[in-house]
């Protein structure tokens, strides 16, 4: 009786062949990986390669002392048919004479892993990731000679790394591509990456680099087409890295960047130009982080409070003198997207205070006119219309209303009454 996700049994009418596909969108010919059996190996399983990863429930084994000397004589054996695989899959050197058996592989490291599976596959993974190291501190050494020219460096690491995971998704076909406590075979593989990355902080420094420099030219506009795909590559290579590798270098660069815009802009615009700009920038920037930059999504909060500080809080006197502007002629579409700007990053207190000023600015002339009335019906239909009928804007214009003589009716009265002092 086959036994549930058994790979499918290969024809013997002809030497199969066990292809594997990158999961990166390239071309399928440069992710192909083709071993070839000999004719001895006629009527034996090969891996599956695509599909959900495989489960296995074996259930609860009771390990006696018998049965765990069987089961580290199984893991060696496997071990013994493993290693030399790994070899050839990482040198990419194939040799009719020194085939994979995949089926042989297959059930050894299954057989091994009976009974404690978690236990023991965890311990075939230290196998693999000993066996692996080698070969990407190899390639980490080759990509540091390169390290100087980006425009060399970028594509070679790029390239490298789609290489590490088309071999490691085959090494996981091969080795039970399935999960341990949360832990799968690429994810420890992956982890190497990184810590042989690390060790190298020159390397690292001048890729995260590379990365920011391409995200620069997207905020530009610059090669969209051609920096996406080798940015979201590159990027996908600091997935489980820790958050303070980048965080830093991303939003210090981020900061600078729009400091820079914003000047130009300022200069070149009036207030609600500067406006639709900012509004603009936020909304491409959070959608960026949360869609694209995905390994910076962790630090998105701080991204809208560093993009807020250099946008609006550095041109508070402009957009205070905008405000003004916007006031006096009742420029609703203007007002609201100002206050939806503070509100987004949480600096409404800059509209209070901007509103405030205002109401000062324009009461003693309109005391004098005797048309508080007209000045408060006027900015108190803005509240409504533009600022969400904001608590704490609706009570700094009864205050400040109240303050010049100017007696506003609470929301519960029965009757409005004002009452304008000489």
């Amino acid at each position: 009786m086959k036994r549930p996700g058994s790979p499918a049994t290969c024809s013997p009418a002809k030497s199969p062949k066990l292809v594997h596909h990158s999961p990166d969108d390239v071309e399928a010919d440069e992710n192909s990986y083709i071993l070839p059996c000999s004719p001895r190996d006629d009527g034996l399983f090969c891996l599956p390669v695509s599909g959900p990863p495989l489960m296995f429930d074996f259930g609860p084994v009771p390990v006696t002392a018998e049965l765990a000397r069987k089961q580290q004589k199984y893991l060696a054996d496997a071990w013994d048919l493993l290693k030399p695989a790994i070899k050839i899959i990482l040198d990419d050197k194939y040799d009719k004479s020194k085939d994979i058996n995949c089926r042989k592989i297959y059930n050894a490291v299954e057989r091994a892993c009976f009974g404690d599976p978690g236990k023991l596959q965890l311990q075939l993974f230290d196998l693999i990731k000993h066996q692996c190291e080698p070969h990407v501190s190899a390639v980490m050494r080759s990509l540091e000679k390169q390290s100087s020219d980006l425009s060399v460096f970028l594509p070679l690491v790029y390239t490298s790394w789609l290489d590490f995971k088309r071999k490691m998704m085959f090494l996981s076909d091969l080795a039970m591509y399935q999960r341990c406590d949360g832990i799968t075979l690429w994810s420890v593989c992956q982890k190497l990456f990184h810590k042989q990355l690390s060790m190298s902080p020159q390397l690292q420094d001048q890729l995260i680099t590379g990365i920011l420099g391409l995200i620069t030219d997207e905020r530009f506009g610059k090669n969209a087409n051609h920096t996406t795909d080798l940015l979201m590559n590159l990027m996908d290579m600091f997935h489980g890295v820790s958050k303070d590798v980048f965080e830093k270098p991303f939003l210090d660069s981020t900061s600078k960047f729009y400091a820079e815009e914003a000047e130009q802009v300022l200069q070149q615009s009036d207030i609600s130009q500067y406006l639709k700009f900012a509004e603009g920038i936020l909304h491409a920037e959070e959608t960026k982080c949360v869609k694209d930059y995905f390994f910076f999504a962790s630090c998105s909060l701080q991204l809208m409070e560093v993009l807020a500080s250099r946008l609006l809080e550095a041109h508070a006197g402009f957009l205070e003198e905008g405000f003004m502007l916007l006031m006096d002629e009742s420029l609703i579409d203007d007002l609201r997207r100002m206050y939806r700007l503070f509100y987004t990053a949480d600096l409404v207190d800059y509209i209070d205070r901007f509103l405030r000023s205002y109401i000062m600015a324009k009461g003693e002339g309109a005391r004098q006119e005797s048309s508080l009335h007209d000045l408060h019906t006027r900015i108190a239909n803005i509240w409504r219309q533009c600022f969400r009928e904001d608590d704490l804007l609706d009570k700094t214009i009864r205050d400040s209303f109240e303050g010049m003589g100017l007696h506003v009716p609470g929301e519960f009265s029965d009757q409005e009454q004002w009452e304008e002092e000489d």
